[in-house]
Order: C-alpha cells, then sequence, then structure tokens
C-alpha cells in the first residue's frame, strides 16, 4: 500500500487526537465564555451599584438643599422677628403689630409654606398666619414631644398628619433668642410634603429605577415613580431591611431584596438625610439591571453552540477525507491558539469564522461582495478576487439573484434573519444549498449590508430522506423490537405493542425473555443465541406469551447489527402473529386428509398409509390388505328419509366400524357411501393375509345385520365388500384402491346375480377389462377431431311402408379395431361426459341434413330422431346450444325429434321437465325411449311434454312367443292411445311381428324388417 493512501485513512490514534483535539477547543472555549460571563456580570453588578450610590447621593443632596433652603429662609425671617418676638414677650400686648407686619412682609421667603407661627415657650401662639380657635399652635402635642428632644437652634419634625382634617405636613421650628442667650419663643413652618416631593422631581429616573423619601418612622413622604393604590405619602412601610437601616443610625446602605410594592428583587440605596429624620431610598430592578448581561449571556451561549456544532461538523468531515483532515487539523490546532491568546472579541470573532465550513459572504448596501469566506473554494461559483466588489446579480443565476433581492427586502424590512433553500450545479452535479440571511446594521441602527451564511446540505437532505424512510420502515405491520448487544430493549414499534399488548415503556429496559411462553427450553434457547451469533442472524417459529397471557405463534427474524470492527452492536428482531395462519393450517390439515362429516381418514390420506403401507411390506416380507365398503341403496336413504338422515347414518355406520380397528389399521370414508379399511402385518404369505381380511369382512357384516337406529328411524343397511391383498411386489400402491373398488362391483354383481354374499376379492379378469376400458376412454376423446366418428340412419315407417323419417344413430370408424359398437363407447362416454361435446356434435349433423332436405320436396318432410343423454340436459346451457343451432343450420324445429330415456327423469324432474317446455316452446317434439324398461311411472307420461312413446325391441323379439311381452306390449299402445301418443316399435325383423302390432293398434315401426342403420342413400 502506498504512503499516500495509509495516510489517507486515518487510524485509530489520529480519529482520537481529533476528538480530544474538538474537546479541548471546546473547553477552552466554553471555559473562556464563562469568564467572560462572570466579569461581565460582576462588572455589570459593580457598575449598577456605583449608579445606584450616584442617584442615592444626588437624591439625599437635594433633599437636603430642600431642608437647608427652608433653614435659609426661617433663619432670615427669625433674624427680623427675634427683636420683635423679645418685646412682645416682655410686655404683654405690646409690639404684636410690628411682629405681625413683619411676619406678613417676609413669608415669602419659605417655599411650600402651609402655615407659620410664632409661639412661646408653652405653646401660646404669638402669630398665626391662620386664624385658631384658640391661642393654642395647632399639633402642640406633637410639637412639644419633638421640642423635648430638640438639641440645636433649629428642628425638623417627622411626617405629621393631622387628626382632624388628615393633612401631611412637615414642621420646620427654629428657637428666638433673648438677648441673653435665652429662649423666647419659636419660630414654626408647617410645610407641605410638596417641599421634598419637588426636589424629587428634579431627578430623571431610568427604566427599573424607583426613588422614596420615608420619615424615621418608615412613612412615606413621596415616591418615584408614583404608584396608584399601593404605596402613597402617608402609608406606613413594613420592611425589615429599612427598619434594621433606621435603627442602625448609619448613614448610607445598601441591600439587594425584594420590592414590597411589586415584589421584584431589587437593588436599594440607604442614605440618612442629615440633620433631618428622613432617609432616603433609591432602588433598581434586576432584571433591568441585568437585562444586558443576559443578552450578552445568550449571545456567548449561541456563539458557543453554534463553535460546538461547526466543530462537529469539521470533526465528522475530518474523518472521511485525509486531505481535509490534515487541514482541519492545523486550522483546529491555529483556532486553539488564538483562542488561547486572544484578548479582544475582534480576535474570538476571526478564529470563530475561520472555523466555519460553511460559506461566508458580505455583501455592502448596493449587493456587491465585500467579504468571501470557504473552506474550500472550488465551492464558489469564481475565484475569490473576481468574486470582490463584483454584484451578486453579475454571479449568481438570474433566477437565484431574484429570489436573492426579494429575501433582502424581506430581512431588511423585518430586521429578522431569512432561510433561502436553492440548487447549484457543481462539478457536473447538482448540490442543495441553504443560506441564512442576515442584515447588517451599525451602531446608530442604520442598514450597513447584509450577510449570507450558505450551507451545503445535500448530503443532510439523503440523510434526512434516509431517516424518513428508515422511520416509516420501523413503524411497519411487523412488531419491532431494537436491543443493545446485551439484549436489553431500546426501542419497540406500534406493532409490538398491537401484537403483545405491551406498551413500549413497560419493555424498554427489560429483555425479551419477559415474552417467553414456556413452551421452549433453555436449550432451545442456548441453540438460537449460538447461531445468532455464529451467523449473524435467525429465522424460525417461536411460541411466546402476550402481556394478557394469551399464548401466540409468531415468525421471528433475529439480525445483528455490526460495527466497522465487527462488533456487536445491536440486535434487531422482526416478527409477526401466524397463530392464526398455524390454526388455519391445522384446519387445512384436518380438511385435507380427514372426512369433514365422519372424521374418518379421507382418500388422500387412506391412499398415503397405502402407499407406506407397501413400503413396509416389501421391507418385512409381509401383506396388507385393503377392503372397500359400499353401502346399497344409500341414495335411496337420501330420497325417501332427507339428507339429515343420511349424514346420521353414515356417522353411526362410521362409529360401528371404529370399533372393529385396532393398533395401525385404518378406517377411512372414500366417497359418499363408500368406506375403506386398511389392515396391516396380515403375515408372510398371501392365505394367511386372506383369512385375516375375511374374518373382517364378516365382523363387518355383522355390524349391519340389524338396522341403524337414528331419528326415530329404524334404518337397514346391507353392505358390499371388496378385498385386495398387497404384498408390494406386483402392483403399486397407487392402484390399490381401483382394485378393491372393482372387487366391490364383483361383490355386489354375484349378491344381485347368484345370490351370493356380498363379498369378493379382486379378479384380475375384470382388472383386464376395466384397462382396457381405460385405454378405450383415451382413444375416444380424440376421436371426435380426428374425424372417426360417423352417422347412420335407421329408417322409421309408417304402416304399411311409408318412409317418415330416421333415428340417427352413432357409430365409430376405429382406424385400427374397426367399427365400435355404441353399446362400448357411449357408456365410457356418459361415464367421462364426453357425450357433451359428441352429443352438441351429432345435433348439429343432424340439423345441417335437416336443412339439406328442405331443398327436394321428396324429402322435405322427412324428420329426425336424435338421442339425447341426460348429461346433455344437466347443461344449463343445453336450450340456448339447442336454439342456437336450429339458428346457424337454419333446420326446421318441428321436424327434429329428442329421444329420452325414463332415467333421465330420476335427477330433479322438476329441472327437466322445465328444459323440455322450453324446448317444445322451440318446436321440437320428444319421443320416450325404452318405455318399460327402466322406472316405468306414468305419472311422466302425464308431465312432460311428449309426442311419441317407442316400445323397446327386448317386449318386440317376443311377439308371438311370449305372452307376457305381448301383455306389456298391448298395454304400453293402448295406454298411449289414451293419452294421444304416437306410438312406435322397434326392433321389428319378421312380418308377423308388423301384424301383431298393426292388429293391436300400433301404426309406426322401426327395425331390420324395413332396413338396417347406415349411411343415407346416395340420392338423399
Amino acid at each position: 500500500m502506498s504512503e499516500s493512501a495509509s495516510r489517507a485513512t486515518p487510524t485509530p490514534s489520529a480519529r482520537n487526537k481529533v476528538i480530544i483535539v474538538y474537546l479541548l477547543m471546546m473547553l477552552v472555549l466554553v471555559g473562556g465564555a464563562a469568564v467572560v460571563v462572570f466579569q461581565t456580570h460582576q462588572q455589570t453588578r459593580k457598575a449598577a451599584v456605583s449608579r445606584l450610590n450616584a442617584r442615592a447621593d444626588l437624591a439625599t443632596e437635594l433633599v437636603t438643599q430642600a431642608f437647608m433652603t427652608s433653614d435659609y429662609g426661617l433663619r432670615t425671617l427669625a433674624g427680623f422677628i427675634e427683636p420683635l418676638a423679645e418685646q412682645a414677650s416682655i410686655v404683654s400686648g405690646s409690639g404684636l403689630e410690628s411682629l405681625e407686619q413683619t411676619l406678613d412682609q417676609k413669608r415669602d421667603l419659605l417655599e411650600y409654606l402651609d402655615g407659620l407661627f410664632v409661639m412661646g415657650p408653652l405653646g401660646r401662639a404669638l402669630y398665626s398666619s391662620e386664624s385658631l380657635p384658640g391661642d393654642q399652635v395647632p399639633g402642640w402635642s406633637f410639637l412639644r414631644q419633638q421640642l423635648s428632644g430638640m438639641s440645636g437652634s433649629q428642628l425638623i419634625t417627622p411626617l405629621y398628619k393631622d387628626p382632624t382634617t388628615g393633612q401631611l405636613s412637615i414642621w420646620h421650628l427654629r428657637a428666638l433668642y433673648a438677648s441673653n442667650g435665652a429662649v423666647t419663643a419659636y419660630l414654626a413652618a408647617r410645610q407641605t410634603t410638596e417641599l421634598l416631593t419637588s426636589s424629587m422631581g428634579h431627578l430623571s429616573l431610568s427604566e427599573g429605577q424607583s426613588l422614596a423619601v420615608l420619615d424615621e418612622n418608615m412613612t412615606v413622604v413621596g415616591r418615584l415613580p408614583g404608584t396608584p393604590g399601593t404605596l402613597h405619602t402617608g402609608t406606613r412601610v413594613q420592611e425589615p431591611h429599612t427598619s434594621e437601616f433606621i435603627e442602625s443610625g448609619q448613614a448610607r446602605s445598601q441591600v439587594l431584596t425584594s420590592s414590597p410594592v411589586d415584589s421584584e428583587e431589587r437593588f436599594y440605596a440607604f442614605r440618612r438625610v442629615s440633620g433631618a429624620p428622613y432617609i432616603v431610598i433609591v432602588g433598581e430592578k434586576m432584571s433591568v439591571v441585568m437585562h444586558g448581561w443576559w443578552q450578552s449571556l445568550w449571545v456567548i451561549v449561541i456563539g458557543v453552540l453554534l463553535v460546538g456544532i461547526v466543530g462537529l461538523v469539521l470533526v465528522c468531515q475530518l474523518l472521511r477525507r485525509q486531505a481535509a483532515e490534515q487541514k482541519l487539523i492545523s486550522e483546529n490546532r491555529e483556532r486553539q491558539a488564538l483562542q488561547n491568546s486572544a484578548q479582544s472579541n475582534e480576535a474570538r470573532l476571526r478564529a470563530l469564522i475561520h472555523s466555519i465550513p460553511d460559506l461566508i459572504f458580505v455583501f455592502d448596501q448596493q449587493g456587491r461582495f465585500v467579504f468571501v469566506h470557504a473552506s474550500d473554494e472550488s465551492m464558489l461559483l469564481g475565484p475569490v478576487e473576481e468574486l470582490l466588489g463584483a454584484h451578486y446579480q453579475e454571479v449568481l443565476p438570474a433566477k437565484l439573484a431574484n429570489r436573492l433581492d426579494a429575501t433582502r427586502e424581506q430581512v431588511e424590512r423585518t430586521g429578522e434573519p431569512a432561510e433561502l433553500e436553492y440548487q447549484l450545479e457543481h462539478e457536473g452535479e447538482v448540490r442543495e444549498f441553504s443560506a441564512r440571511i442576515t442584515v447588517l446594521v451599525d451602531q446608530e441602527n442604520r442598514n450597513n449590508g447584509f450577510l449570507a451564511v450558505v450551507r451545503d446540505v445535500t448530503e443532510s437532505k439523503i440523510q434526512e430522506a434516509e431517516l424518513r424512510i428508515a422511520s416509516t420502515a420501523f413503524e411497519t405491520h411487523l412488531g419491532m423490537v431494537i436491543t443493545d448487544e446485551h439484549g436489553v430493549i431500546l426501542r419497540a414499534n406500534r406493532a409490538f405493542t398491537k401484537i403483545t399488548g405491551y406498551e413500549e415503556h413497560e419493555v424498554v429496559g427489560k429483555t425479551p425473555a419477559v415474552l417467553q411462553s414456556g413452551l421452549q427450553d433453555r436449550a432451545f434457547y442456548q441453540n438460537f443465541w449460538a447461531r445468532v451469533k455464529e451467523n449473524g442472524s435467525w429465522e424460525g417459529e417461536i411460541w411466546n406469551r402476550k402481556k394478557n397471557g394469551e399464548i401466540y405463534a409468531e415468525w421471528l427474524t433475529v439480525t445483528a447489527v455490526r460495527g466497522e470492527e465487527g462488533q456487536v452492536l445491536n440486535y434487531v428482531g422482526t416478527f409477526h402473529d401466524i397463530t392464526k395462519r398455524k390454526e388455519a393450517e391445522r384446519r387445512a390439515h384436518r380438511l385435507a386428509f380427514y372426512d369433514s362429516l365422519t372424521g374418518l381418514a379421507n382418500r388422500v390420506l387412506l391412499e398415503d398409509r397405502i402407499a407406506e403401507a407397501v413400503k413396509s411390506n416389501v421391507r418385512q416380507k409381509t401383506y396388507a390388505a385393503l377392503l372397500q365398503l359400499e353401502l346399497n341403496q344409500f341414495r335411496a336413504i337420501n330420497d325417501t328419509r332427507g339428507y339429515e338422515v343420511g349424514d346420521l347414518v353414515l356417522k353411526t355406520v362410521a362409529d360401528r366400524l371404529g370399533k372393529l380397528m385396532r393398533g395401525s389399521n385404518t378406517l377411512a370414508r372414500i366417497g359418499g357411501d363408500e368406506f375403506a379399511i386398511l389392515l396391516l402385518s396380515l403375515g408372510p404369505t398371501e392365505e394367511a393375509a386372506a383369512r385375516a381380511a375375511e374374518l373382517m369382512a364378516n365382523q363387518v357384516l355383522n355390524l349391519f345385520e340389524h338396522p341403524v337406529a337414528v331419528a326415530d328411524y329404524n334404518v337397514p343397511i346391507s353392505v358390499s365388500i371388496g378385498i385386495t391383498l398387497m404384498s408390494g411386489q406386483q402392483t403399486p400402491w397407487d392402484q390399490q384402491i381401483q382394485r378393491a373398488e372393482q372387487a366391490t362391483q364383483q361383490a355386489k354383481q354375484q349378491a344381485r346375480q347368484q345370490g351370493a354374499r356380498p363379498v369378493a376379492f379382486f379378479d384380475p379378469e375384470i382388472q383386464a377389462r376395466t384397462v382396457a376400458n381405460i385405454l378405450l376412454e383415451d382413444e375416444l376423446r380424440n376421436a371426435l377431431s380426428a374425424d372417426q366418428l360417423q352417422l347412420f340412419f335407421q329408417p322409421q315407417i309408417r304402416n304399411p311402408d311409408r318412409l317418415q323419417g330416421y333415428e340417427v344413430l352413432l357409430r365409430w370408424q376405429h382406424p385400427e379395431k374397426g367399427l365400435i359398437s355404441p353399446g362400448v363407447f357411449i357408456p365410457l362416454a356418459e361415464q367421462n361426459r364426453l357425450i357433451v361435446p359428441i352429443g352438441e356434435w351429432v345435433l348439429r349433423r343432424a340439423c345441417e341434413q335437416l336443412a339439406r332436405w328442405q331443398d327436394d320436396p321428396a324429402t322435405k318432410d322427412l324428420y329426425l330422431a336424435v338421442n339425447v343423454s341426460v348429461y346433455q340436459f344437466q347443461n344449463r346451457q343445453f336450450t340456448e346450444q339447442v336454439a342456437a343451432i336450429l339458428e346457424e343450420t337454419g333446420a326446421p324445429p318441428h321436424l327434429l325429434e329428442l329421444e329420452v330415456t325414463e332415467s333421465l327423469l330420476m335427477d330433479d324432474p322438476e329441472y327437466i321437465t322445465q328444459v323440455m317446455n322450453d324446448l317444445r316452446a322451440l318446436g321440437i317434439r320428444f319421443s320416450l325411449d325404452d318405455f318399460g324398461t327402466g322406472y316405468s311411472s306414468l305419472s311422466y307420461l302425464k308431465r312432460l311434454p311428449l309426442d311419441q312413446v317407442k316400445i323397446d325391441q327386448s317386449f318386440t323379439r317376443d311377439l308371438g312367443e311370449n305372452n307376457a311381452s305381448g301383455a306389456i306390449v298391448d298395454s304400453i299402445i293402448g295406454l298411449s292411445n289414451g293419452l294421444g301418443l304416437q306410438v312406435i316399435a322397434e326392433g321389428v325383423e319378421t312380418e308377423a311381428q308388423r301384424d301383431w302390432l298393426v292388429e293391436h293398434g300400433c301404426r309406426h315401426f322401426q327395425g331390420y324388417l324395413f332396413g338396417r342403420p347406415g349411411p343415407l342413400p346416395a340420392d338423399n
């Protein structure tokens, strides 16, 4: 590996150095910010205290000045009236006129004067500026108390409230001395509180400042600003710090406490007014004092956070790219050195700017670049030298420049920063950028340009999109849980809560063991975690317990999340509840392998067990036997008793047969009225197996010697049993049921024909015939498309020799076997429903022939009789099919005769009657074939839309030789004539038979006497 490549990959030590440098930088920055904040805080408090003391000193000086002005006026006035007062006091009633005149002339020397008095030492008024009710000075009791403590030539009293008028005033007294130095009288000035409040009005208070003057009794003389309803002149204040200051006798003090007015915390400065019983209190709100400091604090905090965020982004970039890492490490070191040595905000700001990886642009008022910063100058639209002095409209694309114009106008109008997001193509790639536009103002708040901080947010946009996708994926329909490397749950989604019932906060901090159901043992979970640690994942089915205690099955996938060094950081588990699926599988298994009515094994399960039995026979060299049981005439039970009774009979039969089962034997229901018994391990010889199977057959027959009692009915049951032995050596397992079915048919046949016991073992000769029929059936499927089927026609004659029409007969001309009798292939066609397409083909060919006859007067009245199978009638579209053939071929409907047999009427006679009526409405005629040979019913002749009755050839053949046949034919003829039905006899081969029929009233014939079946003559 090259040296440059090794430098490009940061080592763990290099990564740690970057982190340490970043932390040291943040520590220094936070420490420096803390020092600045602390110093600023101290300076702010100191400045506030200094400002408050100066304001208090000034307020005290103004109050003192007010009292000095008052004292000066009194002292001046005292100089004028002191001689007069002495004279007035010596000679009663003399000199008062001069005293009053002097006082009246000089009283203007005093401001805010409410009353002026000259009183003797005992309070007698020598002069009063107002009329008195007596000769006593008002408030003398108060003044006398104050005079008792007077130590000099003047006295200023606390705030006095007149008990009568409630008026508040301040008394200023000055002693008047005689020539011998004795006090002869007192000059008393009663002044309003405006004396002090007016001096307070000269002060201008800043926001949050307050000023109050109280007397020594803590009574408010005045307060700025005024607070109506809270503190006003004359209000007594209850405040411990103020009381403590008054009692201390100190000249000044200061304290930080809550205001009794608005409970806000304030700095208070106390001053005692010299020579007067008053104190001045100046306060300032802490919130106002520290407002500037709080703003500075927020600026510093935001700056520190911004530096921290920028530094973190820088560290991430350093770890991604080696070149940027080296450069940013150098810048971090330089920035750290600058921060450690910086002594001014300008140096800190520069360090901050140079540490920002964002693009920074400063524009003047005209929009020209005056400053450009870019950690990667390739991100710029041009060199820095070319950008400086250029207008942004000359550099940016027109659309972006217009957007910047609008954003610039917005920030200049509101003064608030604004965001601008845009896209630019950089090095052939479209990049996303986010710009923060801020207006720049000078100290006089005038617009000085604007600042744009631009960040490339392409990666963050991608990360945001990925986070949204991850968040959406987390809240999927699958339950999801995330743990740490120790398996402690950290997160769980809403689907987890929906499935388990546990809220996320209930499982966070716990392990998934809280969900364990106890159905899996400790070894299961040990293997589970071993697989996860070995392969990094595990997937499988697990049973857990919900919060409500319910056990449920889930399909769980656990995946380990590894770090860059391969260590496990987390485990992520996703799961979904498969309880319903498991239950559905169980039900599906039940439906797939068991009969829903009896609960016995069905044909599928029986075949599976037969296959296993054949394999076991080969291994163990033993025999097994399969017995098929068919309930005789069970259909009659359904028809006469109803299907509910039939179902009860089947259940009872199953219960009785179940009592015969032992060990591994299998009892199954393989058809509507068919059961099967599989007997295993019957011995090594065929004879032993046959004896065991026959013994079981006898036991089954014995079970049904007595009727079955169900639903208040005693239903007799007879069973035919076919048996096949299985060794596994010769016959494949999938043919065993077929062989047993053939044996059952043998048993039914020998019981019906010979009166023997209805039990038979499989006969290979019957099997050979069956195989031949199967092969013939396969060839029959191709006969129609291979054009091997042919129509033969046998004439039908009206006595004596008039040709009325033909019966259409189907023949199969096999390419190898020659002409095959319809008695062979028609039953096969009906069995596999090939009779439906074959019958349609016969009908279409017959109608085409009728249409051709219409062109010849000699043949246009001839009709054709076509045999129709019961399966064609069962086709719900049979009527539409016949109507379409008639319309397509143009055949006259009244010349088409459909021959039906009595067996057609055995299934759903109402539906068959409706179909025949619909066809009769088209004009088609009907003939009842083989009457008297099946389930003949006179009601059929009455209900059905028949036109003709055909006497079966088995009766015609014996006419003149068998009286019974003659009686039957005679009865059929008489009955048909009575019902207005035409009678035709088939199988007429001799003149004697014809004569007998004519003698007894039959005039229509068909048979070899008139012509054998074959192709139509050439002229037809």
